[in-house]
């Protein structure tokens, strides 16, 4: 196997990987000139397919009977699992990462489909955990119910962990003594067991964090102006904290201070109001500049969970009392931001009824063309 050795080594691939290429079957099986044609073939249908050479090292080291496919094959299963409901692109993706579909008969791979379809998710939510999650279907479906099993043991419900999966589908592939694990260190990190269950039910991906990881977002943070209590307060409301880059979160510190605020009002808004950080700045001066424009700008530094409301339905609340000719003041502001069941209630009038005929984008294109003029 000299010449597919050379062929390999000036291909890019180590000593210790050709090795293990050319001892795994069907590849030890082959004649010479039948493995290096295969090897020059193959490598020229990936490149020409969307792979890298670097992809292409990769995968084999990852699969190392890749080269043992025809390219026929190769090709049958991209058409396979097109018909299914990837996309080309879609395929090409999972097998960078997960190689070993290539080796999957398309019929174990429907019947995976049908096994999941059978636990509680549609043919779609498969199709788009394993395109997050390729190397799902390497799992037995015995091994993925006793996964349900064990998270329903942990505090979850089995919808829960149904949901969780959809968008974490890589739980799957963690062991349940690695998730203990994280509870535990979470609960030394001040959290109740309760707590992390309920966090990791809005971020799944929270278990796939390495907790030096938490712990340096902790630290970032107390750095900004936070204690570590106020922080731990903080991703007990929005755990998707934990998944922001820190450089993110002092972006939106710096457009907040753009928009007037002093650093310490921000840090106060954003302790009120976490998911501030979540929202798109955008939005976030929208609801300023209007609460600003109707004198109530007090809510956005003392108040300021109520800038989750769409400005939308504020607007249409807004014009609606005024119309029923109430002063909306800073004594009785908050019932601007009465929940949809109350303020139907006491007012006689639906959120969607409101939002037709108190319309906000209408307002803000008279304001546009009163620019324009």
């Amino acid at each position: 196997m000299k010449e597919v050795r050379k062929y390999l080594q000036e291909f890019g691939f180590d000593n210790k990987s050709i090795t293990i290429i050319l001892e795994i079957y069907p590849i030890c099986d082959m004649s010479e000139d039948t493995l290096l044609d295969h090897c020059k073939e193959n490598n020229q249908w990936f490149l020409e397919n969307g792979y890298t050479k670097e992809d292409i090292i990769k995968m084999t080291k990852l699969h190392p009977a890749l080269y043992g496919y025809s390219i026929d094959n190769l090709k049958q299963k991209i058409d396979d699992l097109i018909e299914l409901g990837y996309t080309k692109e879609e395929v090409i993706k999972m097998t960078k990462s997960f190689p070993s579909l290539y080796s999957y008969s398309i019929d174990n791979i429907k019947q995976k489909i049908d096994d999941l379809i059978e636990l509680g998710y549609t043919k779609e939510e498969v199709i788009k955990m394993t395109k997050l999650h390729p190397s799902l279907y390497s799992l037995s479906i015995d091994n993925i119910k006793q996964k349900i099993d064990d998270l329903i043991e942990l505090g979850y419900t089995r919808e829960e962990v149904i949901k969780m999966t959809k968008l974490l589908p890589s739980l799957y592939s963690l062991s349940i003594d690695n998730i203990k694990q994280k509870i535990d260190d979470l609960i030394e990190l001040d959290y109740t067991k309760a707590e992390v269950i309920k966090m990791t039910k809005l971020l799944p991906a929270l278990y796939g964090y390495s907790i030096d990881n938490i712990k340096q977002k902790i630290d970032d943070l107390i750095e900004l102006g936070y204690t570590k209590a106020e922080v731990i307060k903080m991703t007990k409301l929005l755990p998707a904290l934990y998944s922001l880059n820190i450089d993110n979160i002092k972006q939106k510190i710096d457009d907040l201070i753009q928009l007037g605020y002093t650093n310490a009002e921000v840090i106060k808004m954003t302790k009120l109001l976490p998911a501030l950080y979540s929202l798109n700045i955008d939005n976030i001066k929208q609801k300023v500049e209007y609460l600003t424009e109707i004198h109530l700008d007090f809510i956005i530094t003392e108040d300021t969970k109520q800038l989750m409301q769409s400005v939308g339905l504020t607007y249409a609340r807004y014009e609606f009392l005024t119309d029923q000719g109430k002063v909306i003041t800073i004594e009785n502001y908050r019932m601007l931001y009465y929940d949809n069941k109350r303020f139907t209630k006491q007012f006689g009038i639906t959120k969607q009824q409101l939002l037709t005929m108190y319309p906000y984008q209408e307002r803000e294109k008279r304001k546009e063309r009163r620019n324009v003029m």
